[in-house]
């Protein structure tokens, strides 16, 4: 017979003979569940972020697609200065000779100075055209042509049509509209020599060549009617363009993007020669965009493909990582799920299983606070102890057998122990769990037990038990850290005073090289031109002077004036000469004028001063940080208009420069995003010098305003400024 209380042997458990898994059914459903919401909620944000992140990638290519776009548009102006240039040197000759046209033996001089190999490296030839303005007969002067259009250099001809250039339709077209608009016009035309290329999708592309002409009148400038401008047509100046070397100096700027240049009238390949974009990729390119350019009455256009990994690489992973931590974040919210099901039905077995397995982590729970690297103190309501870590016994110097039983005044300083049993009571009084000491000091005192104090950072906590209150008091020695920040604090006063002797002799240096630039530089350019002009003045008495020195004399007095306006101006950014002549108010009207004729932006200016005298460095101080907030507002800010305000308010002066830009995101940065210049961290320095402050007020799109207040007695001194 069974014992009361015991199990018959033959009771099987719950389970084991049953329905075989009945018990995990449940768990393992909800936990399937449970896995397969957050997996799909996963790939959703995967696809999300990966869409994303492809959309950025194709804005980058755009980005770098335009960029390309300006630097061939940049590169075909840097041809039509050269053609332009040209162009003033026939007009020279012409009117020096008065035959019409230099000869060819001075073209080839010309040509040989320029260096065509360096300058641009992109035109491959230079000539000069003849021409006669209209057609000889009526039919033709009513449809625009041009007569013969006779090139006089190369001497040979381009090889291809012979000396008149205006054999093709393409060129007659391209010349004609050069000789309307007076501006610079392309001709893009077959070569007809060549065979054409078959792509590998079976479309056909021609090889062409592009030429650049420029009119060249008589007059300049060329009059403001068509038919006086054909009337005073002498001819024009003609470049080749080498394409391959023009869009492969462009592409190697971005060697992982494949560029395709076509152009004119059926569409003729530029660049790049023999290869279609098609064929740059085993497969499509991940990212395409076709532009047309205009120039020279020719539209260019311009395809960009690419398939560069590091575009697409971040999304890639992105999506991958995101997948992957959600099958992760899956497994386990199933099993937390499998877990939580199964505990519900948990037998009193299990529970008195959990009970035990408590009592074995408050016993782990005391072993880790005896290994802890904290002093932990803990005191009854009386403020004895009952609890002193090893910890402690090393921070007090003192073991625990001498410390358990004894107040805890033992370890506080004489002066401090009224102070702090009653911030002991008012703790327990709150019913707070848990605060940390010394709110108005972070650095409380302690004291060893052979009489030394230190410093040290502490935190109270307090629990019931059937005892009564319990008070754990975690600190931790930082005579070792208090040290540091006094060496840093040292350390940085060093600093502040060396950026300050720094400011001064950078100041110094400037008004120094400012002045030499001024008064010594300036003199001499002044005496040089007048020299110039007395030689002037004297040739132009002479009968016989060439017109042709005379000019050139009076571009020199041009020359020296632009330079004399460039010393100028190199002075006045170093140092302007009236902040020490005439004060700070006349040099800050001076550089609000200059600003607002640099950029165009709009200036609303308020400058009271009231009266104040302000010091040299007081008024260079002010100068510089209203110039600096200018430097700022013109790179950054995209603003179109500026507030300015100079005003004192109690016994400080306030300087705000306060724009309406694009403003800045998130907390006060020490510059614009995107900028790594230290412009605001120089005007801080400047401030904290004379004990001032700067404050910032920024939001995107709501504009960026910087406020400095400065006490007056710093910058206003008996030997004030005038």
């Amino acid at each position: 017979m069974p014992v009361a209380g015991t199990p018959s042997p033959s009771a099987k458990p719950a389970g084991k003979h049953g329905k075989p898994g009945a018990p995990l059914r449940g768990p393992l459903l909800a936990a399937a569940v449970t896995a397969f919401i957050v997996f799909a909620s996963s790939l959703v944000a995967a696809w999300i972020v990966r869409d994303h992140l492809l959309h950025v990638a194709e804005s980058t290519f755009n980005a770098r697609a335009s960029h390309v776009d300006s630097d061939i548009r940049r590169e075909l102006l840097l041809c039509t200065q050269l053609l332009r240039g040209a162009s003033g040197f026939v007009v020279a000759q012409a009117q020096s000779s008065g035959d019409g046209a230099p000869s060819p033996d001075a073209w080839d001089r010309y040509v040989s100075r320029l260096d065509l190999d360096d300058a641009p490296p992109c035109v491959r030839s230079l000539g000069y055209a003849e021409a006669t303005a209209i057609a000889p007969s009526p039919a033709a002067a009513a449809s625009g042509a041009l007569a013969h259009t006779t090139l006089m250099w190369p001497p040979r001809g381009d090889g291809l049509e012979g000396n008149d250039i205006g054999v093709s339709d393409e060129t007659r077209a391209a010349l004609i509209r050069a000789a309307n608009s007076g501006q610079v016009a392309m001709s893009i035309r077959p070569l007809p020599h060549e065979s054409t290329l078959e792509t590998e999708s079976t479309e056909s592309q021609t090889r062409a060549r592009v030429d650049l002409l420029l009119p060249v009148y008589r007059s300049a400038p060329p009059p403001a009617l068509v038919a006086a401008r054909r009337a005073s047509l002498m001819g024009f100046t003609v470049a080749r363009l080498d394409t391959e070397y023009l869009f492969a100096s462009v592409a190697a700027h971005e060697p992982r993007m494949g560029l395709h240049v076509a152009g004119g009238e059926p569409s003729m390949l530029l660049y790049p020669p023999g290869i279609p974009v098609g064929a740059q990729y085993a497969g499509r390119p991940r990212f395409q965009r076709t532009d047309t350019l205009h120039f020279g009455g020719e539209a260019l256009s311009v395809t960009f493909a690419t398939s560069d990994p590091a575009l697409v690489a971040s999304a890639e992973f992105s999506g991958s990582a995101i997948a992957a931590a959600g099958f992760g974040a899956a497994l386990a919210a199933g099993a937390a799920v499998f877990v939580f099901v199964r505990k519900r039905g948990m037998t009193l077995a299990e529970a008195g299983m959990a009970r035990s397995r408590a009592s074995q982590d408050e016993a782990r729970l005391m072993a880790i606070i005896r290994s802890s690297g904290e002093a932990i103190v803990t005191t009854d309501e009386q403020q004895r102890i009952v609890m002193f870590n090893p910890a402690a016994e090393q921070v007090f110097r003192c073991s625990a057998m001498e410390a358990i039983g004894a107040p805890i005044d033992r370890f506080i300083p004489e002066r401090f122990r009224e102070a702090h049993r009653k911030y002991v009571e008012r703790f327990g009084e709150t019913g707070v769990t848990e605060r940390r000491m010394g709110r108005q000091q972070p650095v409380l005192v302690g004291l060893r037990a052979d009489g030394e104090e230190f410093p040290i950072e502490a935190s109270i906590a307090q629990i019931h038990d059937a005892q009564g209150k319990l008070y754990t008091v975690m600190l931790r020695d930082v005579t070792e850290r208090m040290r540091a920040e006094d060496a840093l604090k040292a350390s940085r006063q060093e600093l502040r005073a060396l950026s300050a002797n720094l400011q001064s002799v950078r100041e110094d240096e400037k008004t120094r090289i400012a002045r030499e630039l001024h008064d010594d530089l300036g003199q001499q350019l002044t005496a040089l031109k007048m020299d110039l002009s007395a030689v002037e003045q004297s040739l132009g008495e002479m009968p016989s002077a060439p017109p042709p020195v005379l000019a050139q004399l009076h571009g020199m007095r041009r020359l020296i004036d632009s330079t004399v306006g460039s010393v100028r101006r190199i002075a006045a950014d170093l140092r302007p000469v009236m902040l020490d002549d005439l004060g700070l108010m006349p040099a800050i009207d001076w550089l609000l004028t200059d600003f607002t004729t640099r950029y165009g932006i709009e200036i609303e200016r308020r400058v009271e001063p009231g009266g104040v005298q302000f010091s040299r460095n007081g008024a260079t101080t002010v100068f510089r940080i209203i110039q600096e907030a200018l430097t700022n507002v013109a790179r950054h800010a995209e603003a179109t208009q500026v507030r300015i305000t100079l005003v004192v308010e109690d016994d400080h002066c306030v300087v705000s420069v306060a724009d309406n830009g694009r403003g800045a995101s998130g907390a006060v940065r020490n510059e614009r995003p995107g900028d790594k210049s230290f412009g605001l961290l120089g005007i801080r320095e400047r401030v904290h010098i004379l004990g001032g402050s700067v404050s910032i007020d920024t939001a995107v799109k709501k504009g960026f305003t910087l406020k400095v207040r400065i006490p007056l007695a710093a910058i206003q001194q008996e030997e004030a400024l005038p």
